[in-house]
């Protein structure tokens, strides 16, 4: 049964890189698709996820490595996506409000240029290099990924498992609302806890469709906010750098708009 579970890992973590790979090539071969880059740092955070909760039966220089090259994948495609959820976020307002403001080609426009450029600032050849590079050093270290021999593989995740969504529990109980790093924080220790009971739960007799579910509910409650704060941080940039009074103003009103969808939290 250890062997057999070990190998049950070895195949989850094999599919989850086939699947980080096909991102990839799909972003190489249609950028311009909204959900490419948002796949790339999907399935690069599942991947972390599971080699977090791995950590402690891996080799440590092991797993620095290989969470740190696909932590670099995940950063070179962030400013895309952070476009894209702002733009729309943007037209779901010009949809609900049309009234609020005569600019809102403008503004449209105005984020199609930014996506563009941070598209382009992709497929630079630096991070070309590092993207291609984090790849194929994450998928030579998962192919052949040891991990340290244990008897008690269904008790370890099992207890490994509670033990990280009893930490959650008691994070999301107590994080402040108004401090954005810490509401990050805690979104980040939801994404880990609900992939690692979604793809290793079923190797061991927890709850982990629970777990993954109640972990998912906190992702996507604490992800309002924290897609707020990103959108509110990158309209009060781009407000200061409009050259367009108008345009300046309208980007205003949608961090206004922001502050009061943070509140309400």
């Amino acid at each position: 049964m250890t062997q057999e579970i070990m190998e049950q890992i070895q195949k989850r973590l094999g599919r989850r890189m086939d699947k980080l790979k096909k991102s990839y090539t799909d972003y190489q071969n249609n950028p311009f698709d909204k959900e490419a880059a948002h796949r790339i740092r999907t399935d690069s955070r599942k991947l972390r996820s599971m080699l977090s909760f791995l950590k402690k039966v891996m080799d440590g220089e092991e797993y620095q490595k290989l969470n740190g090259e696909l932590r670099k994948l995940a950063l070179i495609y962030g400013p895309v996506r952070e476009v894209d959820i702002l733009t729309e976020w943007c037209a779901e307002i010009a949809r609900q409000k049309p009234g609020l403001s005569d600019r809102y080609r403008a503004l449209f426009n105005y984020l199609g240029k930014k996506r563009r450029r941070e598209m382009r600032r992709t497929f630079n050849k630096t991070n070309v290099k590092t993207a291609e590079s984090a790849i194929e050093t994450a998928e030579t270290g998962i192919r052949h990924l040891t991990l340290k021999e244990r008897d008690d593989w269904d008790a370890y995740i099992k207890k490994h498992l509670i033990k990280k969504y009893k930490r959650l529990g008691d994070e999301y109980e107590n994080v402040d609302l108004d401090d954005f790093e810490k509401v990050h924080e805690t979104r980040k220790r939801a994404k880990k806890v609900r992939f690692s009971a979604k793809y290793f739960g079923k190797l061991s007799s927890v709850r982990h469709r629970k777990i993954a579910k109640n972990a998912k509910r906190i992702q996507d409650e604490l992800g309002k906010i924290t897609d707020a704060g990103t959108n509110r941080r990158l309209l009060e940039n781009y407000a200061e750098k409009a050259e367009d009074g108008e345009l300046d103003k309208l980007f205003g009103k949608m961090s206004e708009e922001q502050e009061e969808l943070i509140a309400k939290g």
